[in-house]
């Protein structure tokens, strides 16, 4: 338990650890590690995407769209959650929870007030952290008519791209998502997103002009290009500029 893990597995497994001690350990030592262990997990990254007009009328009146909702919507108010029970344990030294706060998300402190069943000590110590408007905490994904009207829509994309990874694996897809369907992505937008989501999953003719105008009538750079795309399902994934790197030659080809 004293080493950060390294991985989303990890991570998972170190939640699960935290909610067991929660529940089961009466040592303060231990506890206050866990806690300690929690903060150096890696933030969300809440996205918020445009709604649907059917999805709009049904989470009418609701707050099934508010931030708060969305940090639950990808489980990614495990992490808080843990550490709220954990300060729901009479052994946890209040201190050791309390000095973790500073290392939460914004939406993270706000879920702990929408908890009726935490301490009212630590409902206090998140007030006084959390943000005014939680809706900043969210990076929201803009249609293209919004882009449009932006000075330069491509860097509101690599915003998007560059923002922390995120533990809730729909939420990433949902940026993957938004990037390929906009008009204003690029090819070095496209470079960065995994090469499955390009070829695969999505929209392969977004790849067809990219990959003929790089192997155009080379035959080994075809050859290599399967090469490249024949991974299992356990291997590291590539990025499509990874690919795109991959199937080059370092000195030049003769056309067939």
């Amino acid at each position: 338990m004293r080493t950060p893990p390294r991985n989303n597995d990890r991570k998972h497994r170190a939640v699960a650890i935290a909610e067991d001690l929660a529940l089961l350990s009466t040592n303060p030592t231990h506890l206050a590690k866990t806690c300690a262990l929690l903060a150096t997990l890696e933030q969300p990254a809440v996205v918020s995407t445009p709604p649907s007009p059917r999805l709009t009328r049904i989470t009418a009146g609701t707050d099934l769209l508010s931030p708060v909702r969305l940090l639950e919507h990808n489980y990614q108010h495990r992490r808080i959650a843990a550490l709220a029970a954990l300060a729901g344990n009479p052994h946890t030294p209040r201190t050791a929870v309390t000095d973790t706060l500073s290392a939460l998300h914004p939406l993270e402190l706000a879920w702990i007030g929408h908890q009726n069943d935490v301490p009212e000590w630590l409902h206090t110590a998140a007030a006084a952290l959390a943000p005014a408007d939680t809706n900043e905490a969210v990076l929201r994904l803009l249609t293209d008519e919004e882009l449009d009207r932006h000075p330069d829509p491509a860097a509101v994309l690599q915003s998007w791209l560059d923002a922390p990874e995120s533990e809730g694996f729909w939420s990433r897809r949902d940026v993957y998502r938004a990037v390929l369907d906009s008009r204003h992505h690029t090819l070095d937008h496209l470079r960065q997103l995994p090469a499955d989501e390009i070829l695969t999953r999505n929209e392969p003719h977004l790849a067809i002009p990219h990959l003929l105008a790089l192997c155009g009538t080379q035959p080994q750079r075809w050859t290599a290009l399967l090469k490249a795309l024949d991974y299992g399902p356990t291997d590291e994934k590539i990025t499509f500029g990874e690919l795109l790197d991959g199937i080059q030659d370092p000195a030049p080809a003769s056309a067939v």
